[in-house]
């Protein structure tokens, strides 16, 4: 008796999430992380990609950096794949989805900071939210997405069922807009926080090591065994390579702060050359940008520049790489 009231509630529940389901998919177009696979795959025929993370994107003026290296007898047309908020993993599907749709790319230019070229990763499933959610996207096949993150068969199964389920895959994406509107109710009445174009500064204090005792231990694994880059890297340079690529690791402009806090640490020279002699050994060229910027007023937060020191490092990064290819 009870059977037939709960057949319309089944079917009525499997409707409205269905609706659901297919509104938040189309919504999900709309992401930066759609958006950057779209800047990419409408580049026209660019031959020097560029990939990192927020400390790139938005941060680079390709138009200054073309007409520099151009000025230095160099024709590059740049794309920039960099993308905020992405770890390794998804710079290394990036930099492939580049090359697929670009054959032409003939110079990488991989921008990071700190360890992120040799510390290792241990990304799972649940951690594919916001920008890395492109670990999510079909324009991948499953089989390249585990093999970047090392997934096992429940994790295929579980991503195939995240690329049917929008409304699970994008469960992340909703509670960023509550927070932001918990954010906004909270600040009332109280001191104003600083922000920047991408938001409250403080949030960005998190990208930094907590200590600098854990820096210095993150330096020293590195010192020890310095015989390999982060997997992602290692994958990424040696398809570079096989393709006939440069390839042209930036350790990225940082603020004065963030200098004197870590980079002034007896362990980050002895890191800095060691990771220049692995490199070497590749064939791989390493700029060290670190103190291009040398005024606190260069950047918006301890590691991402402004807008007039990213067209001044641009400039300087299009004479370097010109320079380099000459």
């Amino acid at each position: 008796m009870t059977s037939r009231p709960l057949l319309p509630a089944l079917l009525t529940a499997a409707l409205t999430l269905g609706a659901m389901n297919l509104a938040i998919g189309a919504w999900s177009h709309g992401l930066k992380y759609v958006h950057k696979l779209e800047t990419i795959r409408t580049a026209h025929n660019p031959n020097l990609l560029i990939v990192g993370n927020s400390l790139l994107d938005g941060h680079l003026d390709e138009a200054a950096l073309a007409q520099m290296a151009s000025q230095n007898g160099i024709g590059f047309i740049p794309v920039n794949a960099a993308m905020g908020a992405s770890l390794p993993p998804e710079h290394l599907l990036l930099f492939d989805y580049a090359v697929q749709n670009h054959p032409g790319i003939h110079t990488l230019v991989l921008g990071i900071y700190d360890f992120q070229l040799t510390a290792p990763d241990h990304s799972r499933l649940s951690d594919l939210t916001g920008n890395r959610m492109v670990g999510i996207d079909r324009r991948f096949p499953i089989s390249e997405v585990a093999a970047v993150y090392g997934f096992g068969l429940l994790d295929r199964v579980e991503l195939e069922g995240l690329r049917m389920l929008p409304l699970v895959a994008n469960r992340a994406n909703a509670w960023k807009n509550i927070e932001l509107l918990r954010r906004s109710m909270g600040v009332i009445g109280m001191p104003h926080a600083a922000t920047n174009s991408m938001g409250r500064v403080g949030d960005f204090a998190a990208l930094e090591a907590g200590s600098t005792s854990i820096f210095d231990a993150q330096a020293r694994a590195f010192i020890e065994h310095p015989d390999h880059f982060n997997a992602s890297y290692e994958a990424m340079f040696s398809q570079a390579q096989r393709a006939g690529m440069d390839v042209v690791i930036v350790m990225m402009p940082m603020s004065p702060p963030h200098r004197q806090i870590f980079y002034a640490r007896p362990f980050w020279p002895q890191y800095l050359e060691a990771l220049e002699a692995l490199a070497a050994q590749r064939g791989i060229r390493v700029i060290d940008a670190s103190n291009w910027m040398l005024s606190e007023q260069d950047f918006v937060d301890h590691l991402h520049m402004t807008q007039e020191a990213a067209h001044d490092f641009s400039v300087r990064l299009g004479g370097e790489l010109a320079t380099h290819r000459q």
